[in-house]
């Protein structure tokens, strides 16, 4: 199933088969190309990475590589977003969208490693592997083109890199017991995702984190029937008022204390009061917020939805996290979670990560590579906090109520 494929790209210069032992026992169980091998009867199920063909089972996108962007190649300067904050090149919103989209696919992630500039560290590797799995999906294991070489001629140095890169797998299989937990989050982004609605609509998902706005995703077709129970607010980010049912469907959402921020035109006949760029209607127990101005800067609109909806509603909550983005999940029943915390400096944080939850869990434990322990949960006015050890990649949180 497409669901246990772990997927490496074979480099079009490896001819010989017998480079095939470095795959053998290895988490890696099939392989994949633009094109076909230059050797029969690999052993392995080999699949070609064609969008308008994709393997079974299997949603392909060309994501980035997971990064803290730099003012030039090779340096160590990173570049600041639009707040001055370092810019991150992230993933998790990718998968997130096309998990949503194609739901019975298992998504992978065709990104290779940066062609200039200095070969990728073990730890960019690790990375690459780590963000796929805590969303729920796969990176193609991809490797530049030293390492690529290195490992063809018998280097020592790329072996050490390669046996970096298949422990980073080892680890990431087993991430996947979390992998069909829900997120968690108290506002939910309602869209097609598509045509005209497709920049804005990625652009929030993908900026959002930079705003620490956890978010549901709901595919606009399906958000009549879909379940809105626990959240907070809803962004309807389509171009123009919703329509028919799911108009309804919202309207009553606010009408019962929800906030809804959707585009102008909606009936409602309050007198509004100006909040954060959006005209803001009282509705039944809620409100509704209207846009004063088209919406055009997703970045601008994400912020702007996280002050509306109030920082008091956040679930989860990070203290000196830096460059890290996160993913938050909570098993069918409710009552075990799961964080995945992202280092994208690669580094540890300069400061002690603190984590704070809304909801008031009993137990956590820390998981990263070859490190595992229990931790203390402290409460806090919000409902729990728990601090966190060292960790330069990637690090998963498990709770229990």
């Amino acid at each position: 199933m497409s669901a246990d494929l772990m997927p490496f790209r074979w480099p079009e210069e490896w001819k010989s088969a017998s480079l095939l032992e470095l795959i053998r026992g290895t988490p890696i169980n099939c392989l994949a190309a633009a094109d076909s091998l230059p050797f029969a009867n690999p052993g392995l199920p080999f699949f070609l990475l064609r969008d308008d063909s994709p393997p079974p089972g299997v949603a392909l996108r060309d994501g980035l590589w997971p990064q803290v962007q730099v003012t030039e190649r090779g340096s160590n300067t990173a570049e600041a977003g639009p707040t001055g904050a370092p810019w991150v090149d992230a993933n998790g919103w990718l998968i997130r969208l096309a998990r949503t989209l194609e739901p019975e696919r298992t998504v992978w992630l065709t990104h290779q490693p940066p062609r200039e500039g200095l070969p990728p560290r073990p730890e960019a590797y690790s990375l690459a592997v780590a963000e796929a799995a805590a969303y729920g999906g796969r990176w193609v294991v991809a490797l530049d083109a030293a390492l690529r070489n290195g490992l063809a001629s018998g280097n020592g140095e790329a072996l050490a890199a390669w046996k970096k890169l298949l422990a980073a797998l080892d680890f990431s299989t087993g991430l996947a017991r979390w992998k069909d937990w829900e997120p968690q989050a108290s506002l939910a982004v309602i869209s097609d995702f598509s045509g005209a609605n497709e920049f804005l609509s990625h652009e929030f998902l993908n900026l959002a984190p930079r705003h620490e706005l956890a978010y549901r995703i709901i595919e606009k077709s399906r958000a009549a029937q879909a379940p809105l129970a626990g959240l907070h607010a809803v962004v309807y980010i389509d171009a123009g008022p919703p329509e028919g049912a799911l108009r309804r469907r919202l309207l009553d959402f606010a009408a019962s204390g929800g906030l809804l921020i959707c585009p102008a035109g909606l009936p409602v006949s309050s007198p509004a009061r100006t909040a954060h760029g959006h005209n803001i209607h009282a509705h039944g127990k809620g409100r509704v917020a209207m846009p004063q101005a088209e919406w055009e800067d997703p970045y601008l609109l994400a912020g702007e939805a996280h002050l509306l909806a109030g920082r008091g509603h956040d679930l989860i909550r990070l203290w000196n996290a830096g460059t890290m983005d996160y993913s938050y999940c909570a098993s069918p029943d409710g009552k075990r979670a799961v964080v995945h915390l992202l280092n994208y400096s690669r580094r540890p944080a300069a400061h002690q990560v603190t984590l704070g939850l809304a909801r008031a869990y009993r137990s956590a434990r820390f998981y990263a590579m070859q490190a595992s322990r229990p931790l203390e949960i402290s409460k806090a006015r919000l409902g729990v906090e728990v601090s966190l050890p060292e960790f330069s990649v990637h690090a998963a949180i498990e709770l229990e109520v």
